[in-house]
């Protein structure tokens, strides 16, 4: 077992009292004793029944997905770890742990001439869908893969065939590129930044000083329902963050690039900046609201959400749900100043 599976599993070395059976096949229900319990004591505890590490990804939420298998019967299962605690361990297809087992998943590989051969295998697995599976046709599945490797890689989306299967790979490719950079500050050379990613999870009051103490400085804070959301912004490495809060901790600190109030090193805010030119909902910066709604509505998005900005400002979120995709575009003044993919929680 590779030491860094157990860095990201393990929040601390703990001692379990887990009886070691003969080493015999089970699948994911009789596995669920193990619920619960530190993963390093879990790691053990399916080695001693006769399953094998395969491999393993951490979602931008924080959770991990390892996935385990069983040669003495062909078994493949998939752990969900949180903050060191084994939350759920489910059977996963054979696909998810290098196996081929008739699965569709399977298929979708053998779509491509000579893959066995090449030893070619899904970049995916079975977690990074919405259902947690899978999809059943094996052509949907080819094309969810293909998306999801433009979009882990950050290749042009190209959706040639219009399917929401490669628009939903596109998406869920976005969000495990992102979370594998989680550690990184979006920027080059040698210019000072900040950390703040460690702070997930930190209660607000302890962290707002933690902030501060790293050099920033709320500029912005607005609530939207039992959700509190505060802009910071530090001069000196031009970071601006914002802040999520819920159940008095900080639910996920994201780097946004710019905002209104997140002023530039030349002392005023530029409209370009605060969407990618590059896409069609960047390019609603600097319209008249009503009609960069009508563009969101034309491109299949719905409202789910708004909420009022200190200043007068205003900002909505909107979900498209054949892509799986979400927008927040906020506004000043009756014209958009922002407009930013944000991951699919919030718009849940």
């Amino acid at each position: 077992m590779p030491r860094k599976f157990l860095v990201r599993l393990a929040a601390a070395p703990v001692a379990l009292s887990l009886v070691a059976t003969p080493a015999m096949a089970e699948k994911a229900d009789r596995l669920t004793t193990l619920n619960g319990l530190p993963a390093d004591g879990v790691e053990s505890a399916l080695k001693s029944r006769g399953f094998k590490y395969i491999d393993s990804n951490t979602n931008s939420m924080g959770y991990t997905y390892a996935y385990w298998w069983d040669k003495d019967d062909g078994n493949c299962i998939r752990t969900e770890t949180y903050r060191g605690t084994v939350e759920t361990i489910v059977d996963a297809s054979d696909a998810d742990c290098h196996h081929s087992g008739g699965s569709n998943a399977a298929a979708a590989v053998g779509v491509v001439a000579g893959a066995a051969i090449l030893g070619a295998l899904l970049s995916h697995k079975s977690n990074h869908h919405d259902d947690g599976s899978h999809y059943s046709d094996a052509q949907d599945e080819t094309r969810y893969e293909n998306g999801y490797t433009a979009g882990l890689h950050n290749a042009p989306y190209h959706n040639k065939h219009d399917s929401s299967a490669y628009s939903a790979g596109y998406t869920a490719g976005v969000e495990q590129r992102n979370a594998n950079l989680r550690h990184h500050s979006g920027r080059g050379g040698y210019t000072d930044h900040a950390d703040f990613k460690d702070l997930e999870g930190a209660r607000a009051a302890g962290g707002m000083s933690q902030l501060e103490s790293r050099g920033f400085v709320q500029v912005d804070n607005f609530t939207s329902g039992n959700t509190r959301y505060s802009i910071q912004w530090r001069a000196a490495s031009r970071q601006c963050v914002q802040v999520t809060i819920a159940d008095g901790r900080f639910y996920s600190l994201d780097d946004i690039g710019s905002h209104p109030k997140c002023q530039s090193g030349s002392g005023s805010w530029s409209a370009s900046s605060a969407g990618d030119p590059g896409t069609w909902y960047g390019r609603l910066v600097g319209a008249a609201s009503d009609g960069a709604d009508v563009q969101m509505s034309n491109n299949g998005f719905r409202q789910v959400d708004s909420f009022t900005q200190s200043g007068g400002g205003h900002g909505s979120l909107w979900y498209n749900s054949s892509s799986r995709q979400c927008i927040e575009l906020t506004t000043s003044h009756g014209r958009v100043d922002g407009s930013t993919m944000v991951p699919r929680s919030r718009c849940r």
